[in-house]
This record gives structure tokens, sequence and C-alpha cells, in this order.
């Protein structure tokens, strides 16, 4: 059997560490293993190499993705699939394993009903935490960990002026997974999420009873990047209460850095239901954490937006 592995979308710490176990398990097994680069858009140009144990046995404490990731909103289009489908017939590829997102996972599912021949099982690579069914995707922690470093040399400093208020914007697309932690945490006094939005008129009210409590030296407070709100509420809470308020993007640093043991676990762990998945004879579906446990579901569920339901918001 020949294998192709892609990485999707953004990339994720703990990719590489996928990749990696991927590579081992499958060869492991007899089968051959190809790397096409910049995911989808490596299919199309044919840019792939042949992977072996050795070429990725220190690819494991890598951030980002040796193989490059990347989109293809050209799949939304009949003929890109099929391209893409006789690309992967002619190097005798049977099974494409796709490191990504749900966009990454609707597009592996379009070229399945291409070719219901070409085997496709998806593994969740986000630092979003996002997808439909799984407890974990590979990166959240690594990006989580980074958050809590960054707020946490804010505190120092916060802590040795009393009086200032922070805003800080972290990643995660339009889900509250990351900003609300460091709530959970008590490291935030509060966030402004998509799912739990807040005007600005109530973001200042909150602002202002934090800073009226005794036992409070400043106020903390995150904000989910999809909110798109960080600025216009610090202008607007600074008008209104004339506080010294800094605002503070964590940025494309939170998605970089090398993967923590936890993601490294997670992606041993994906890796080898994946490669179950494919040897039990499954055509099409995507692996997830769920309870403690590993499953595989219909690809096409990874479509279903996530409830944010595993703390309160």
């Amino acid at each position: 059997m020949n294998a192709a592995l892609i990485t999707s979308g953004g990339d994720s710490p703990g990719m590489n560490a996928c990749l990696a176990n991927l590579t081992k398990e499958l060869c492991g097994k007899n089968h051959e293993v190809y790397g096409y680069k910049g995911g989808f858009c490596g299919i199309r140009d044919e840019d792939y190499r042949r992977l072996a144990p050795r070429d990725v046995q220190d690819w494991y404490k890598l951030g980002g993705t040796m193989l490059k990731a990347g989109r293809m909103p050209e799949l939304r289009e009949e003929k890109w699939r099929e391209l893409l489908v006789k690309n992967l017939r002619k190097n005798q590829i049977d099974v494409l394993i796709v490191i990504g997102g749900d966009g990454s996972f609707k597009g592996a599912l379009s070229l399945h009903e291409t070719d219901p021949a070409l085997t496709i099982v998806g593994i969740p690579g986000t630092i979003d935490n996002n997808i439909y069914g799984s407890d974990y995707t590979i990166g959240f922690d690594t990006a989580l960990n980074t958050q809590t470093a960054y707020i946490d040399r804010i505190s120092d400093t916060a802590s040795s002026i009393p009086g200032r208020v922070f805003f800080v914007e972290t990643l995660g697309a339009w889900d509250g997974y990351l900003t609300n932690s460091s709530v959970l945490m008590g490291m935030a006094d509060f966030a402004v999420l998509v799912e739990a939005p807040l005007a600005n008129e109530e973001i200042c009210a909150r602002v202002k009873a934090c800073l009226e409590k005794k036992e409070k030296d400043y106020v903390l407070v995150t904000f989910a990047e999809g909110a798109e709100q960080m600025f216009s509420a610090a202008e607007y809470v600074r008008k209104q209460l004339g506080v010294n308020l800094k605002c503070n993007l964590l940025g494309f640093a939170q998605r970089g850095g090398s993967p923590t043991a936890m993601d490294r676990l997670h992606a041993a762990g994906f890796a080898k239901h994946a490669v179950k998945a494919v040897e039990s004879g499954r055509k099409q579906g995507y692996i997830v954490y769920k309870n403690g446990k590993y499953d595989c579901l219909d690809i096409a569920l990874a479509a279903r937006k996530k409830t944010f339901d595993w703390f309160e918001l």
C-alpha cells in the first residue's frame, strides 16, 4: 500500500511529531510513505518526497511542519478535484492522510467522493481545539502554554505598578477555547468571545467594577481574535474611564514553538489510530479523542460546529 501524507490549512505544533509517527507506523507495516509539500497544492504540483523512518527521526521536537502547510480553495471546482485524483492515481497512492482542520477534511472528502477507491483519513491538527466530536486537537496544549507564559509575564509588570488595565488578544479564530482558558485558570478577569459577545459598554462596566475591588492591583481581559473587538473596546474604555490601558497581541508566535509533551503524546496516539483505521479497511473517516479514548468518525461529521460545553462560559 502507498500512503500520501499532507499537512493542510494552518500549521500547529505537533504536526511534525504526527508525521514522524505516521511514517514509522506505516513503514513498520511495510507500506510506502510519500510526503506532499504544501497541503493539497503539493498534490496538484506533484511536489512530494518518499519518507522513511530515518528521514523523520528528529521531527518530533520541531514546531511548524516540515511538509509545509497551505490552503487550496480551488478544490470547490470539479476540475481541480479530478486533477488531484489523477495525480494520486499516477503515483499509485492508495491512502491519503490529512493532518489539519475541518476545512482540510472537507477537501479530503471531496477527493474521496471523486474517487471512492481512494482511502482518506483525517487527523485533527489545529491550535483552535474546534473539531467536532474530539476533546483535543494537536497543537492546542502548546498554544495554551505559550499563552500562559505570555500572560504570566504581563502579570509580573501589572502587579508591580498597580492600576493598569491589560487587554490580550489570543489566537483561536472564532472559537474561545484558548481565550477562555485563561479565565478558568484565574489569570484573566473575564473574556470576550464570539460565543459570548459583550458590547463595549459592558466591557467598560466590568473593567470599572474590577478596578474598584480593593484586592485588585490590575485588570486583565482576554479577547478572541474572531471577535475583532480589542482595539475598539480599548478606545472606548480609555475615553470613559481615563485609565492606563495596554493592548497586547499574541499573534502568530502562539502557533510556533516546539510541541509540548502532551501534544507529542497525542500526535503519536492519533497517528497510531489513523493507521489502524486504514488497515481495518475503512475507506474514509477522521480520528477523534473523546472521553480518554481514540475513535474514528465519518469525515462528513467534521463539518458540524463543536459545542462549546467543556467548561462554563
